[in-house]
Order: C-alpha cells, then structure tokens, then sequence
C-alpha cells in the first residue's frame, strides 16, 4: 500500500472517531498524549485491533475484575456520594481463527457479583457476546469489521437484601435487552520495533427491556503498545463512550447502562512465564476528558488474568 493510501486510511478512521465524539482532530491527539502522560490505571480490555488470528489458531484467557466505588455521576453528570457499590467478575474470553480473514470471539461473564456495603450480594451469569471479524485489509494498515451480538442471558432481576432493614434492590447481573455491537478497527505494526497501534469506532444498537427503549450508544478506542526486554508487552489505551438521542423520561437501574457516558484512561501490560501462557495485569480509570461521566459510578478498576495463546 502507497503512503498515501496509508495516510488516508488513518485520517479515515480518525474521522469516523471525530464524527461520534464531535472533537476536533488535533485535540483527540494531544489530549492522548497529556494521558499517557498522567493516567496511573487502564486497560486494553475496551480496545479492538484490525487483526484477525490466522486459521485453526486461537486465545483464551480467562480475568477477574474488581470494583468498588461510592462515587456516582447521574444522567445529568451530577457527582454524588452513595453507599459503596461493589461488583466482581470472573469472565472467559476466547478467540479463533475460522479462516485468515475470520475469527470467532466469545466474551462471557460467567459470574458477576453485585453488591452495596450494606447488601447481600447478587450473583449470576452476564451477558453472553458472540463476534464474528472479518478482515477488509491485511497488508500495511489492517483493518476490520465485526458484528458482536450481546445475548441477554445474565439474571434481568436479581435482588439483594438490605442487611439493616427489610429493604431490597435490584441489582441484575445482565441489561435484560438485546443488543448488537458493530465495530471498525484498524491496526498497524512498528516491526522491527516491538510496538503498535489500534483505533477503532463502535455504534451499539440496543432495543428494549420491559417495554423500556435504550437509546443506542458509539465508543472510540486508541490504544498503542509496545514490548519491553522481549518480555513484557506494555499498553495505554483511551476510551471513549457517548449515548445517542434524547434522554428519555423515565430510566430503569443504573446498572443497566442506560445513559451511561465516560472517558476511560489505562496501562496494562502482559508476560510469557512458560511458552504460551501468560499472565497479564490491567487497571483503569474515568475521567471527563473526552466525554463527561454519566450513570456510571466512577473509581480504579483492576484485573488479573492469565491467557493461552496456540499460534502457528
């Protein structure tokens, strides 16, 4: 691929990022920079990558998340001060090479656990996503297009006990609606230097829950990358996620989603301890950098994992 051709894909996607963020070019880059910058905490867990895996070859990894917060922004952004919200997860995530230009993902929760400090927990299975990425370039600058249906099989209404009174309150570990992610991702190798970098653009296509209508969302993502001592993969990401329409008159838990905005910054970083296995430690933060918070409690996320990666 010419330089030109390359110089126009990027500034392509930087449009299409541009478009749903409603920020200028020149802006979405510095204020990259000023992150990688300050940020302490991130992950590469909201990040896509115009790669797809080669066929008959594929990635497991399954992470624990871990969350507490008595910080929440409501629809309106307002920052409030609540009892602390506590919410872990142990997930699976897999991928497959069907073909060299197609690649199967699952990302499952497999159990998530919803609590506040003065509630029993609320526990059960979340949302199953199923994507299929296919891969429009491979050469230069790949890129890809994926369609990742989010199947509503975690608990819709999962009540926990208030431990100071007869109170209860739902604390579902699923949206309860069905929904459909369609995301553009491109990617482009530093080789020989150990290093890359991803941008991608998401719209989220969500419909109903007990004749309740989500409004649908968009998410950027640009992450870069880069190997230390060919050992250690290090990554800081930038992540952004806006609603689209009207708020609507009346809104259901905050957990379910609806409305909810942010700007997520992180690092993370991944090491090969035997041929194949890894393990990998991520963390991140919100911020109001690119889009202020909304409906979302706001504090450090961690996680630890370890993946299997059979390559060719």
């Amino acid at each position: 691929m010419m330089l030109k051709q390359r110089l126009a894909l990027i500034r392509g996607v930087f449009l299409i990022f541009k478009t749903f963020n409603n920020i200028s070019l020149k802006s979405i880059i510095m204020k990259f920079i000023c992150s990688i910058a300050f940020v302490l905490v991130g992950c590469s867990a909201f990040s896509q990558s115009g790669w797809t895996r080669p066929k008959n070859t594929y990635f497991v990894k399954t992470s624990i998340n871990l969350f507490n917060s008595s910080t929440y922004y409501n629809l309106d952004g307002e920052k409030l001060t609540t009892t602390e919200f506590r919410q872990q997860a142990l997930t699976l995530y897999g991928e497959y090479g069907i073909t060299d230009r197609l690649t199967g993902i699952i990302n499952f929760p497999m159990i998530k656990l919803n609590s506040y400090v003065n509630t029993d927990v609320a526990a059960g299975i979340g949302d199953l996503k199923l994507e299929v990425k296919y891969a429009l370039l491979r050469k230069n600058i790949p890129l890809t297009i994926s369609v990742a249906p989010e199947l509503p099989t975690g608990s819709k209404n999962n009540y926990a006990q208030n431990t100071t009174n007869t109170d209860q309150i739902n604390l579902p570990t699923g949206d309860g609606e069905f929904n459909v992610w369609t995301t553009l991702a491109a990617s482009h190798s530093f080789y020989p230097v150990p290093a890359y970098i991803s941008i991608s653009t998401a719209y989220n296509f969500r419909t109903q829950y007990n004749g309740f209508s989500f409004r649908d969302q968009s998410k950027s993502n640009l992450e870069v990358g880069y190997k230390l001592l060919d050992a250690v993969w290090f990554n800081a990401t930038l992540s952004a996620q806006t609603s689209i329409g009207a708020k609507p008159s009346s809104i259901t838990e905050f957990i379910r989603g609806e409305g909810t905005e942010f700007t997520a910054l992180g690092i993370g970083a991944s090491y090969e301890f035997v041929k194949g296995w890894s393990v990998a430690l991520q963390g991140w933060g919100y911020s109001d950098l690119l889009f202020s918070r909304k409906n979302i409690y706001s504090a450090p996320t961690y996680s630890i994992g370890v993946f299997y990666e059979l390559k060719k």
